[in-house]
């Protein structure tokens, strides 16, 4: 019944027969209630009753007991954050409305003294993002913010913004990628498998719309056949039910907006002040002006020169 399946009592009942077996521990007294009664087998008789009766209940507890788990971390990561704030969830599903509104949007793993909040807005199924910036100026992190957030939306708990407010999407990513020994993969097959769900997942029309997050595509290739490949792809997405961000090296993918409106450029860049850089993590429109990777070789003290052609 539903009061003897009860985890308490039935809890209750075994510390109770643990208690009549362990009077057998002292002689005199196992000696005499094995003369009155045949006190082990009793003992081993209702130990193998709960035994069957506990394969039948235990599964339905522990999922019961996963879910308060869960519920109790995401509660517990509303409370540790009380500048945090409970998403806005629409419910209509059309492509032209999906897409995401955030302000202040900040990365949960990130101390509040040292994290930096942006704000962004991205509406509309066919619209792609572009992302450049120096190297270390933020753009795996926002990703990474956008992608976290997303996920304590639609697990019920609040997100690190001030306003959030999220369409019904399915989210994808492609970020670190790694190669497998085992499975004989290497890191940029890795990358083209992933992207590739990502394409298929999109042809899925009597789902949501796909929200993907693509941080450096194609990096593990050459630079020649990473445009290429980079283009193609871009261009593929124009097409889907589908909308998102794609974070990237190469400069030459900017000058895809000039062809359309649905790709748009934003950037992270650096400030260099004494003689160091300085982020500053602000997310910027418009496509990258610098770049810092021979500034970091050379700071670091490879045998390079910052201003060379």
């Amino acid at each position: 019944t539903a009061c003897t399946s009860m985890p308490s009592r039935q809890l209750h009942a075994i510390r109770l027969l643990g208690a009549a077996i362990g009077l057998r521990m002292n002689p005199v007294m196992g000696l005499v209630l094995n003369l009155i009664l045949p006190w082990d087998y009793l003992c081993a008789l209702l130990l193998q009753r709960f035994r069957s009766r506990l394969r039948e209940v235990l599964p339905a507890w522990l999922e019961v007991l996963q879910k308060v788990e869960a519920l109790s971390s995401l509660a517990a990561f509303a409370w540790l954050n009380p500048d945090s704030v409970y998403p806005e969830l629409e419910t209509r599903d059309a492509p032209q409305s999906a897409g995401l509104v955030a302000r202040q949007l900040g990365h949960p793993l990130i101390h509040a003294q040292e994290r930096v909040n942006n704000d962004f807005e991205l509406r509309g199924a066919g619209k792609v993002v572009i992302i450049t910036g120096s190297n270390m100026a933020g753009k795996s992190t926002f990703l990474k913010t956008i992608g976290c957030n997303m996920v304590l939306a639609r697990a019920g708990t609040t997100v690190l913004a001030s306003s959030f407010r999220l369409s019904p999407l399915r989210l994808h990513s492609c970020i670190k990628i790694s190669d497998s020994i085992s499975d004989g993969f290497s890191y940029f097959y890795a990358e083209v498998r992933r992207l590739k769900s990502i394409l298929d997942a999109m042809e899925r029309r009597d789902e949501a719309p796909v929200f993907f997050l693509i941080d450096e595509i194609f990096r593990g290739t050459n630079n020649r056949e990473r445009l290429i490949g980079s283009r193609a792809y871009l261009r593929a997405l124009l097409d889907k039910r589908a909308l998102g961000l794609v974070s990237t090296h190469d400069l030459e993918l900017v000058h895809l907006a000039d062809d359309t409106d649905s790709i748009l450029n934003y950037h992270f860049r650096e400030h260099v002040r004494d003689g160091r850089m300085v982020f500053d993590y602000t997310l910027r429109p418009g496509p990258c002006p610098t770049t810092n990777a021979l500034k970091i070789m050379q700071l670091e003290g490879l045998p390079v020169q910052a201003d060379a052609e």
